[in-house]
């Protein structure tokens, strides 16, 4: 008998000391809220945590303060500082200093005013290149042609007049392909 009262009452002190002591999860989800936040939060709001609803809402709220409270000013930003310059419009300003000047003083001298003149455009109009003009010849021939010419085969590649010249194809005597005076 004085055996099982043993074993109960240790069964009921170690179940009370259970209770009183973080579980090694939880210890575990307090590290991980301190150094990765993030990975402690899901920890803590996981079923094997033990806390309770109002500890975890504190905490999550404490969290969001803090990551607010550091990222808010980094997104400000930067007050501009204050240069010498600034333009106020482009036209010029004119200013009148002296005395006030008579109507009867006015022929004796001249002012010059400054004025804002634009400057001029220039329009460029482009003219038009002369379309190209396309030959046929064969690899290892002489001769250029046109496409109705009866010595083009299945194998005759297309080119364009003046690279025909440039490699040194003649125009085909039997057929109407375009001179060399063509040519741009």
């Amino acid at each position: 008998m004085d055996r099982k009262k043993r074993r109960a009452a240790m069964r009921k002190n170690s179940r009370a000391r259970k209770k009183r002591l973080m579980t090694r999860y939880e210890k575990a989800t307090l590290r991980w809220l301190i150094f990765c936040f993030p990975a402690g939060l899901l920890m803590m709001w996981s079923d094997r945590c033990r806390w309770k609803r109002a500890s975890k809402c504190a905490v999550s709220l404490v969290v969001a303060a803090l990551v607010c409270a550091i990222l808010l000013p980094q997104t400000q930003p930067p007050a501009r500082a204050k240069s010498g310059i600034e333009i106020v419009s482009n036209a010029p300003a004119v200013e009148k200093l002296g005395p006030v000047q008579r109507e009867s003083d006015e022929d004796d001298y001249e002012v010059y005013l400054p004025t804002y003149v634009n400057p001029t455009s220039v329009v460029v109009i482009p003219t038009p290149s002369p379309e190209p003009i396309y030959v046929y010849y064969n690899q290892g021939g002489k001769y250029y042609h046109s496409r109705n010419c009866k010595y083009i085969k299945k194998t005759s590649e297309l080119a364009s007049l003046s690279a025909c010249l440039n490699a040194g194809y003649t125009q085909c005597k039997e057929c109407d392909a375009p001179s060399e005076d063509l040519a741009p």
